[in-house]
């Protein structure tokens, strides 16, 4: 959906309301856990994982180490990622990671039927570039896999009520829904769905489709 057809005003209030009917219909509930949801997603895909590494060689060492669990199930699995010296040590434990900077004009010379951003979005100078980027290596019908924090989740409220608001020191963003949509028109893609993850809490039924309840939200685009 691109509101600039509707409007020029990025505040007008009947474009708003066809922004969010179009949001409640791309809507997704998952009734799994993040991992659990992802992994189903992309068995037997060919993927590139970007940010494979997550900042040091420690999460290698973990059972539970993203880029591996990928690895596992999937039936071919490229990482991307800029720490060079990282990189080629796990490279020569059998991995495939390629040292390059997510938001550049890089081609790696294949495209690939997923390509995941988990928790990297919200680190980047550029985003609408590395929607770029994962666009550029997404085979036709493939998908980009972009999970970032939830702003506004029932926790984070309540730390910020009791001004505990910080999260992680390299966060320069969050994006919620209609971020994402406006990131789908700037990059030229499309933002196909949006899934939430949402956690079992007492109140829950106070706020029927809310969003407050799931940590992450998890946006889906194609070409």
């Amino acid at each position: 959906m691109d509101w600039t057809k509707y409007t020029t005003d990025p505040c007008d209030a009947h474009t708003e309301k066809l922004i969010r009917d179009h949001l409640k219909k791309i809507r997704v509930i998952a009734q799994q856990d993040y991992m659990s949801w992802l992994l189903a997603r992309i068995r037997d895909k060919n993927c590139l994982d970007i940010g494979a590494i997550e900042h040091d060689l420690s999460h290698a060492e973990k059972p539970h180490w993203k880029h591996k669990q990928i690895s596992d199930v999937a039936s071919r699995v490229v990482g991307v990622d800029i720490l060079d010296e990282f990189a080629q040590i796990l490279n020569q434990r059998g991995y495939d990671i390629r040292v390059c900077d997510a938001t550049s004009d890089v081609y790696l010379g294949e495209k690939f039927d997923t390509v995941i951003l988990g928790d990297v979005i919200e680190h980047v100078e550029n985003p609408a570039n590395l929607i770029r980027f994962s666009v550029r290596h997404l085979n036709d019908g493939g998908e980009i896999i972009v999970k970032t924090p939830n702003p506004y989740y029932i926790d984070n409220i309540i730390k910020f009520a009791r001004n505990r608001d910080s999260v992680n020191f390299e966060h320069i963003a969050w994006y919620t829904p209609t971020m994402a949509l406006e990131l789908s028109r700037r990059a030229e893609c499309k933002l196909a769905a949006y899934v939430v993850f949402s956690r079992k809490r007492p109140w829950k039924n106070i706020f029927p489709g809310s969003d407050i309840f799931t940590r992450d939200f998890v946006y889906i685009y194609t070409r």
